[in-house]
């Protein structure tokens, strides 16, 4: 008995000084639940089409491999990165959306493999791989120790840092991660890749509810190493495409429509709130869903509005699942931290805002009895 349990420590120690000599694992070493971010994402070719087997790393800022994964059939690969790698602040309460559901993306029903201790390093798998491994420490047919970690570290892990392509403080900005991906026959990608959604999720391990917070990364295009062209991130979901007023001229008693293009994943389903507001009154108008990617609002012009031009600025923040609509203190929360304001820049972070930019469009108001 007592050789059994020196023989199991000393398969435990074995696994962490392999993990830490590889430079894998160690930001994730004693992380708990809540202080990991579940992370999602997808490869694809050239057509669209799920890649299948690409090997996805992600670094710390100190360039080691914190986790990665290979991808499944889907093309989807799941990653648990450590909150402070991501440069996320702690969520502050009332800002993600909550799903009491279950971890419906990640885990499958295999909690035990979220919580166990000795996985560390790979912590995380797509729904499709929960659903058909037995053995959680080797979910992906990634091994948690041997030579399969070995070869797999060994080939994507990078000789220099990896670079970011516009600016040295892009790969500290909230929700970004360093990433590489390889996939047999295509181009290898470096790159910032960053969160396009997140939100809290709740799930029972041994009889105890537990919080985690799950993030989808935008996707990942790779191309045939004998084409021309490099691999790329798409960053297109949840950015305004266009946002109008009609009209945009208008005298007190006019009623102003506001219409924005706000472009939708694919998954997960998104809940979001659509508000506009005047940079100059103050009055904050929601947009309605009109179809799917367009959000539609109506405002009249009374006398609070001054003459001239005015900026109005649209934004959209996540809608709550168990009370949809406006949310007073997430706007309020916005306001202070001047996103709301036309003059300065939009910084874009998960924790606060679902719109990964600001539309800004301009309101002239002119004297009454001028229509023609």
């Amino acid at each position: 008995m007592i050789r059994r349990l020196h023989r199991k420590a000393w398969c435990v120690w074995t696994l962490w000084v392999l993990w830490s000599t590889l430079g894998g694992a160690s930001p994730a070493i004693g992380a708990g639940t809540e202080d990991l971010v579940w992370t999602t994402g997808r490869v694809v070719d050239a057509n669209g089409k799920p890649v299948t087997n690409a090997v996805v790393a992600v670094y710390d800022d100190r360039n080691q491999v914190v986790d990665y994964a290979r991808t499944d059939s889907n093309g989807e690969y799941a990653l648990a990165v450590p909150r402070k790698v991501m440069h996320l602040d702690k969520p502050r309460r009332g800002f993600l959306t909550q799903v009491f559901t279950g971890v419906t993306r990640f885990v499958g029903g295999a909690t035990e493999f979220v919580t166990n201790p000795l996985r560390v390093g790979v912590r995380a798998i797509t729904a499709s791989q929960a659903a058909t491994a037995t053995d959680p420490v080797t979910q992906g047919g990634i091994a948690a120790a041997g030579a399969a970690v070995d070869q797999v570290l060994g080939m994507i892990t990078p000789r220099r840092r990896p670079r970011a392509t516009s600016g040295t403080d892009e790969r500290k900005e909230p929700g970004a991660l360093v990433i590489k991906v390889t996939a047999p026959g295509h181009k290898d990608l470096v790159a910032v890749n960053r969160v396009y959604w997140m939100q809290q999720e709740t799930f029972r391990a041994g009889g105890k509810q537990t919080r985690t917070t799950a993030a989808w990364l935008d996707p990942i295009k790779v191309v045939p190493a004998h084409t021309g062209g490099s691999s790329e991130i798409l960053d297109d979901y949840l950015n305004f495409t266009s946002a109008r007023l009609e009209p945009s001229i208008a005298e007190a008693g006019q009623r102003v429509k506001i219409i924005a293009h706000l472009a939708m994943p694919p998954e997960p389903r998104i809940h979001a709130v659509v508000v506009a507001r005047n940079n100059r009154t103050g009055q904050i108008w929601e947009l309605y869903p009109a179809e799917p990617g367009v959000y539609v609002g109506e405002f009249m012009v009374d006398r609070r509005f001054p003459r001239n031009d005015q900026v109005i600025s649209i934004l959209a923040y996540a809608a709550n699942d168990t009370a949809p609509g406006r949310r007073p203190e997430v706007e309020r929360a916005l306001l202070r931290s001047g996103l709301w304001d036309a003059s300065k820049p939009f910084a874009y972070d998960p924790l606060k805002v679902v719109s990964r930019n600001r539309a800004d469009v301009v309101l002239t108001v002119v004297a009454s009895g001028k229509r023609r």
